[in-house]
């Protein structure tokens, strides 16, 4: 009798332990969703497979698949398709389901995005300026921010990268005696990109401010670009129509504005070495305002 009872209450803690690990201990479900990196479009027909394990699954129309096992701590993600890039999600201890309160894994689907690029050839061709005398520098250092990839532009300033890395990423140029300087970039693939980086001799910049208005209403214009040709000086203007933009080179320069809805407009002014210069600039409507007939 007392051995039934001891079987019986086993078999019972048994069942309830299942109803545990069926409620709440279970490892959460993993959904891969994959992307083309450039178009954002959903990809179909991607294998992907938690590293160190030999099941594979492959995205569907939607570009979504279940993953049936999910990476253990320090591994990842690995997706593939012929035409793309192989890109490979490291998946954090975090990633691996929250918990309940008294400590327990709790059972949900978590979602993993990836994107791919693809694998045709990107060029990125360019040259470096000095900003102030718009002349070419050569044996100037153009690298990729965050990658062992660098270049060195040749004797008329130029550089050529054949084989850019997929995804935004920063082009950095600097040259003894100039700051570096910084631009973010994209190319797709198969394409080729022309840009060209401009370094600034601060120690010859003046300052440059001044509002930007509507030339028919008088009132300020906001979210204008205001440009100094050939430097990459640019700035914004603010809900006032103000704008300020340091270290623009000394000298005669052209001062560009633009915003939609108006008609391109610029001023030539003359930069100072350590002076700010106030420019007021004016747009016309693009669409001009009709007249009343007497």
């Amino acid at each position: 009798m007392a051995r039934t009872a001891r079987s019986s209450l086993l078999g019972l803690c048994l069942c309830v332990v299942g109803v545990f690990i069926s409620a709440g201990w279970a490892e959460p479900s993993v959904v891969a969703y994959v992307q083309d990196g450039e178009t954002g479009q959903p990809l179909a027909g991607v294998m992907v497979v938690s590293e160190g394990s030999d099941i594979m699954a492959v995205t569907d129309s939607a570009g979504q698949c279940m993953v049936v096992s999910m990476p253990k701590r320090g591994g990842g993600l690995l997706a593939s398709r012929t035409g793309y890039l192989s890109v490979r999600q490291p998946w954090s201890p975090q990633a691996r389901g929250r918990r309940t309160e008294d400590g327990r894994p709790r059972t949900e689907t978590l979602f993993v995005k990836l994107s791919l690029y693809s694998d045709r050839p990107r060029v990125v061709v360019g040259r470096v300026f000095d900003a102030g005398t718009k002349l070419t520098i050569s044996e100037a250092r153009i690298s990729v921010a965050g990658l062992e990839l660098a270049e060195t532009t040749a004797a008329d300033g130029g550089f050529t990268f054949g084989r850019f890395p997929p995804g935004p990423q920063t082009l950095e140029a600097s040259f003894p005696g100039y700051p570096q300087q910084s631009l973010a970039i994209q190319v797709r693939g198969g394409e080729t990109s022309s840009v060209d980086l401009y370094l600034l001799d601060t120690t010859n910049v003046g300052r440059l401010d001044g509002t930007v208005y509507d030339a028919g209403t008088g009132s300020p214009v906001g979210e204008a670009r205001v440009a100094v040709a050939g430097t990459g000086c640019v700035a914004v203007t603010d809900s006032a129509g103000r704008y300020a933009i340091e270290n623009v080179p000394i000298g005669m320069q052209k001062v560009q504005v633009t915003r939609s809805g108006y008609v391109n407009a610029y001023t030539v002014i003359r930069l100072v070495k350590d002076w700010a210069v106030t420019a007021n600039l004016y747009l016309r409507d693009s669409v001009p305002k009709p007249t009343r007939r007497k």
